[in-house]
């Protein structure tokens, strides 16, 4: 059954961790019959902008950052800038990655800087995979919806978010009943 979801008054929302062994409501899904699964639509909170074929991206110039330090700091707020994304610049670390977002000035890289980086230089922020989301649906079909809109909710009833797939920065994830 495919809830209407422009219709249907949603009564609570639970936040989601993605699982690839547990049900939305927390049970084992190897151990709780398929007649017990309780159904729910999953609300997208953030999903990157598309901007290319490798996932969202964006841009950002950084104050100077010094040698052995992994904390940055950008010159004008940025709200794009999440967890995971990998950050290309000069003196920037080879595969480094966000690896914290403190606020929208300020982030923390998987790695230290080996060589200074200069103030006003031009870092860009990209994830490596297309914004993706996989579910278990009521009727027992697996569904990758790639590219999700945020703030939009799935077309199909929910059991599970794996964490598997879901990937490319789609988070603050909502099950709603």
């Amino acid at each position: 059954m495919i809830r209407n979801y422009y219709t249907d008054a949603f009564k609570s929302g639970i936040s989601v961790t993605p699982s690839d062994t547990l049900l939305l409501d927390g049970r084992a899904k190897a151990t709780t019959p398929i007649s017990y699964w309780k159904e729910y639509n999953i609300y997208i909170g953030t999903s990157p902008i598309q901007q290319d074929n490798f996932g969202g991206n964006t841009s950002a110039t950084a104050n100077q950052a010094n040698t052995g330090q992994a904390i940055i700091t950008i010159k004008v707020d940025n709200p794009r800038i999440q967890p995971g994304m990998t950050v290309h610049g000069t003196n920037v670390p080879a595969g480094a990655t966000v690896l914290s977002v403190q606020n929208s000035k300020q982030f923390t890289l998987s790695a230290n800087i080996g060589t200074q980086i200069a103030a006003d230089t031009v870092l860009t922020f990209s994830f490596a995979v297309l914004p993706a989301i996989k579910v278990q649906t009521i009727n027992n079909e697996t569904i990758t919806f790639t590219n999700p809109v945020a703030g939009s909710i799935l077309p199909v009833s929910v059991v599970q978010v794996y964490s598997t797939d879901t990937q490319g920065g789609v988070s603050d994830i909502v099950a709603l009943s």
